[in-house]
């Protein structure tokens, strides 16, 4: 087991604050690693050596320099698996410190394993997410035998048929900034993944900003009543709103978990760019299918003309009111009340807006035109 002086000194650290001893730490070959002393660290200590070298049980230095570096006190073997990895030393009279002596040291042990059992558990986790970004962002052959030895060393049925559902905060771009909103993300992601786990066969794993959800297969109803339950739960603990979207019913079974992921995320960021929706099925797409097909040039030209020679302030101003004016199906009154302004002030603006651009956003013919423009500009 490697030491660094870094772990040595945090346990050195957290001893010295319950038991108020001055403690050293020293590595296999009877150097100092840590030290409530700074000064002695990186000196070697033939007592410590000594009592390691020659697999001693305890070593009791009754004098300072009886041994070449080494202060009067009590040094113990630290053993992880059968083997000695270093020593523990307690500086002071012999009837004062020899009683901590094994205390000392069983707590350096415990906390020695349970630094090795994170460390464990992080490798492991990178494993299982190096092989679940694989599976998931990239076309995988799931008949070679290797991923499928990856796949069965993750406990992980890729032949089960599968869900993809993506999730993301609502708007994100205000909590990942500062490290309050980090944490906030970090919660949602635990409460996320902590609901998958008590579903059988449920995977789940998550880029920077978006929690991937492999489910079992299910129809469309009781997805969105799975997904609503998540929502729920996280708005109730943490007052965020999510957004999801998931893969294709039609296909489903019938394309590669890359593919289904794809079609999800297609949906999600539809969903994330149409404000009035919170759950969306890439089948339930329409406009957005073709929009990514279309080069910036193109959709700036179309801007343009539909905008005609409004400033970009003004855009931006009108942009909400005809938003809700197409979410509310062009109710005048409920778009009046969602902006609180009086329904002849909304009427004022749009009739301007007809006579800058040359089309009236009341007009049938006119909102796909502005729909369109709206999307183009996400």
């Amino acid at each position: 087991m490697d030491i660094s002086n870094l772990m040595a000194q945090e346990i050195i650290d957290e001893l010295s604050g319950v038991l108020r001893q001055q403690l050293n730490f020293f590595d296999a070959n009877g150097y100092i690693l840590a030290s409530t002393n700074p000064k002695r660290i990186g000196h070697y200590h033939a007592g410590a050596a000594k009592l390691i070298r020659e697999n001693l049980s305890e070593l009791i230095v009754y004098h300072d320099e009886e041994y070449a570096g080494a202060k009067k006190g009590c040094n113990l073997p630290l053993v992880m698996d059968r083997a000695v990895i270093g020593a523990i030393g307690i500086t002071g009279e012999q009837d004062q410190v020899q009683y901590y002596g094994q205390i000392i040291k069983k707590m350096t042990e415990i906390l020695l394993r349970d630094h090795d059992e994170q460390q464990r558990k992080k490798i492991e986790n990178r494993i299982r997410s190096r092989f679940l970004d694989d599976w998931i962002m990239t076309e995988q052959n799931t008949a070679d035998p290797l991923f499928l030895h990856r796949a069965w060393a993750q406990d992980i049925d890729v032949g089960l048929s599968r869900r993809v559902v993506v999730m993301c905060i609502s708007d994100i771009d205000r909590y990942s900034n500062d490290s309050v909103g980090q944490e906030t993300i970090d919660k949602v992601n635990r409460q996320v993944r902590s609901v998958l786990s008590g579903m059988t066969g449920a995977i789940f794993s998550k880029t920077a900003s978006v929690m991937i959800c492999l489910l079992p297969m299910q129809d469309k109803e009781d997805i969105a009543k799975f997904i609503k339950s998540v929502f729920e739960d996280v708005y109730t603990k943490y007052g965020v709103r999510l957004v999801a979207g998931i893969d294709s019913q039609f296909d489903s079974a019938r394309v590669s978990i890359h593919q289904a992921y794809q079609k999800a995320m297609k949906a999600l960021q539809t969903c994330c760019t149409n404000h009035s929706r919170e759950i969306l099925f890439y089948d339930d797409i329409t406009y957005e299918l073709f929009i990514e097909q279309i080069d910036q040039s193109t959709k700036n030209l179309f801007i343009s003309r539909v905008f005609g020679d409004l400033s970009e302030s003004e855009i931006e101003e009108v942009i909400p009111l005809l938003r809700t004016l197409y979410e509310t199906d062009g109710s005048i009154n409920k778009t009046a009340d969602a902006h609180f302004i009086h329904k002849n002030t909304l009427q004022y603006k749009l009739n301007k807006l007809t006579k800058l651009t040359g089309h009236d956003p009341r007009a049938y013919s006119a909102v796909p035109l502005y729909y369109l423009a709206m999307l183009f500009r996400n």
